[in-house]
């Protein structure tokens, strides 16, 4: 079954390369492109589709406001931020409103690809070039009791876990990077969601962040 994606920017020479380049993935099928939310809004309602890349900045809505109405809606929607910003704000935004995932433009292909097929599999997708932007404004700032009493009930391996899934890892990929089983890897993961009371990828990264665990080393 094909990965049914619509692209939404408004420079149409990026939309055709970005078209060229996902076209050559034999699951990916692009059944539509706009150069307007409202326009995406409008597609929305006419067919159904898996994945939208969204950019932030177009003429009319922003892509924050086309994600809020468009998971109203229609809330299984899975909406990839395809961007150049890589201000944190924007990534707490868009994060916060319901999108799962957060690439930036000058990504190369293979980490959009495999972006476009974690979200798909239900996963969330950061882009881990952002990564150390993402924690600059928490360097040095006291924790909270309830975000210093989360992280304080993390193993080391919960923390490391934690960490990579925040940025995007697979269950599978975060066995391989750490040499360990993927049962292992499932069971940590299970201990981490219910040691902080989450409830899904969105929530995790969120805690990630604020607890700078995406810190670069």
């Amino acid at each position: 079954m094909a990965i049914r994606i619509v692209i939404t920017d408004d420079h149409a020479v990026f939309r055709s390369g970005l078209r060229a380049l996902l076209e050559r993935e034999d699951d990916f099928e692009i059944v539509g492109e706009t150069g307007s939310g409202v326009d995406t809004i409008k597609l929305a309602e006419e067919m159904e589709f898996d994945i939208l890349l969204l950019d932030i900045s177009m003429p009319d809505l922003s892509g924050a406001r086309v994600a809020e109405a468009l998971l109203e809606k229609y809330p299984a929607l899975a909406i990839i931020i395809l961007t150049m910003h890589e201000h944190e704000h924007y990534l707490r935004e868009l994060l916060q409103i319901g999108a799962r995932g957060y690439v930036l433009k000058k990504s190369t292909g293979t980490e959009l690809v495999q972006a476009i097929r974690s979200v798909f599999r239900g996963d969330m997708y950061v882009d881990p070039s952002i990564a150390g932007l993402l924690v600059s404004s928490y360097v040095g700032k006291p924790a909270s009791k309830q975000e210093s009493g989360g992280l304080q009930c993390l193993t080391p391996r919960e923390k490391e876990i934690c960490r990579l899934l925040a940025l995007g890892f697979t269950n599978s990929e975060a066995a391989e990077k750490l040499f360990i089983s993927l049962r292992t890897v499932e069971a940590h993961r299970g201990n981490i969601m219910a040691k902080l009371d989450l409830k899904t990828r969105a929530e995790l990264v969120r805690f990630a962040i604020d607890n700078g665990l995406l810190r670069s080393d």
